[in-house]
């Protein structure tokens, strides 16, 4: 069984997800969407490696993919957008469904970097969409 994560990982992930302005939620979200787990106490070593990684901006997924932050970003404008699970988590299928229509890609995760910032382009333009008409 893999190690756990370490109290000095915990609050260096806490830290730099203040850093860039990541509440709890958000934090949690951007988690879950890296390594499928929903809790942080959860996390191996090399998981919350991972994610200290991510926080930081170092790596993506695979070359040319996009960046955590632009996934943590699109998470963020789809739950803005009140596309969210009973759960309170991100709805994975209408969020896929407008990335599928409108940008022929079956899922957000493979997303390049390019397409990626047409995608939150998109999701702005919805949101001041969706300003306007209140």
């Amino acid at each position: 069984m893999a190690a756990g994560i370490t109290a000095s990982q915990m609050r260096k992930i806490h830290a730099s997800a203040r850093e860039r302005g990541m509440d709890n939620d958000l934090l949690h979200i951007h988690v879950a969407t890296l390594t499928g787990k929903d809790s942080l106490k959860e996390l191996t070593i090399h998981e919350a490696v991972q994610v200290i990684d991510s926080l930081e901006g170092k790596g993506t997924k695979e070359p040319g993919g996009m960046t955590w932050k632009q996934m943590s970003y699109i998470q963020s404008m789809a739950r803005e957008l009140g596309w969210v699970t009973e759960e309170g988590k991100v709805d994975d299928k209408r969020l896929n469904g407008f990335i599928s229509k409108r940008f022929g890609v079956d899922h957000y995760r493979w997303l390049s970097r390019s397409m990626a910032s047409k995608v939150i382009e998109g999701l702005k333009n919805m949101r001041k969409g969706q300003e306007e008409t209140k």
